[in-house]
C-alpha cells in the first residue's frame, strides 16, 4: 500500500508548474473592462489538476503578507473578476492558459482594487510511484488602479539610530500601491562617504507604513555622521531623508 502526503508549499522549483506573468500593475479608466490571459506550464512528468481561485491580502508593516478570505475588503478584486476555467487538468510538460477579465465600476469609490489570484495543483501520478507527492500553490498578485483617480505621496513617519542599524518608517500616503527601492549613506561631517548599502524593493499598500532596517557598518569609527537615506516610490521626484548621529 502507498501512502500519499500532500503538502501545500510555495515555492515553485518544488511544484513542478510555472505561472506566468507573476503579477499585474495597470491603471485602468471608469467601467473599463480588461482581460489577461496567465499561462500553466506542467513542467513534470505527471498530470496536474489546478484549481483556479481568488483571496484578498494585506501587507504589515513588517512586510508580511496576510491573506483574507476573497471579497473581504471593498476595494477586492475578486468580486468584479471572472476566470475561465476555474478548474482544469494539465498533461506533463504542456501548457494551458487561463483568462480573467476584470471590470472597474463605473463610479468607483476606491482609486485603486487589488488581491491575489491563486493556482493551486494537486498531481495526479500517471503511474505509481512509491514516493511523496507534492500539492501546492503559487499566487499572482493583481493591482487595478483608476487612472484618473490615482495619487502618489510619501513620508517619512520615522528615521532613527537604533544600535547598529538604521530604522526607516516609510508612510504611503497616496491611494494606490507602491513599489519602493532605495538607497542608506553614512558621510562624515567633511562629506566623505564612511559607508553605504542598498535598500532592496518593498511594497505598501496605500494609507499602510512599512518598517526598514538596515545595518550599519560594525567597524564604522567613532565620531559624528550623517545619515542619508534616499527613496523612489515611483514618483517624479526622490525621497530624501537625514538624520545627524554619534557613533
Amino acid at each position: 500500500m502507498s501512502i500519499v502526503m500532500l503538502f501545500s508549499i510555495t515555492l515553485n522549483g518544488f511544484l513542478g508548474y510555472t505561472i506566468t506573468p507573476p503579477r499585474v500593475e495597470k491603471a485602468l479608466f471608469g467601467a473599463q473592462e480588461i482581460t489577461e490571459s496567465f499561462e500553466v506550464q506542467n513542467l513534470s512528468t505527471d498530470t496536474l489538476r489546478i484549481k483556479v481561485e481568488f483571496e484578498d491580502f494585506e501587507i504589515d508593516a513588517d512586510g508580511k503578507v496576510i491573506f483574507h478570505p476573497a471579497g473581504t475588503f471593498k476595494n477586492s478584486v475578486a468580486s468584479r473578476s471572472v476566470v475561465n476555467p476555474e478548474e482544469f487538468s494539465i498533461m506533463p510538460k504542456s501548457v494551458e492558459n487561463v483568462r480573467l477579465t476584470f471590470r472597474m465600476p463605473q463610479d468607483s469609490a476606491a482609486a485603486e482594487y487589488h488581491g491575489m489570484i491563486i493556482f493551486k495543483s494537486q498531481p495526479i501520478p500517471s503511474q505509481y510511484k512509491p514516493s511523496i507527492l507534492v500539492a501546492g500553490e503559487i499566487g499572482v498578485p493583481l493591482y487595478y488602479a483608476v487612472a484618473n483617480l490615482l495619487v502618489r505621496d510619501a513620508s517619512f513617519d520615522s528615521l532613527t539610530i537604533v544600535g547598529d542599524s538604521a530604522c526607516i518608517v516609510f508612510h504611503n500616503a497616496g491611494n494606490i500601491h507602491v513599489r519602493v527601492i532605495g538607497e542608506a549613506k553614512i558621510v562624515t561631517m567633511d562629506e566623505t562617504i564612511a559607508g553605504s548599502d542598498s535598500i532592496p524593493e518593498f511594497v505598501v499598500l496605500p494609507g499602510q507604513d512599512r518598517k526598514v532596517t538596515v545595518p550599519l557598518d560594525p567597524k564604522l569609527k567613532k565620531g559624528d555622521y550623517f545619515l542619508r537615506v534616499r527613496l523612489d516610490y515611483g514618483a517624479l521626484q526622490l525621497m530624501e531623508g537625514e538624520l545627524r548621529f554619534t557613533k
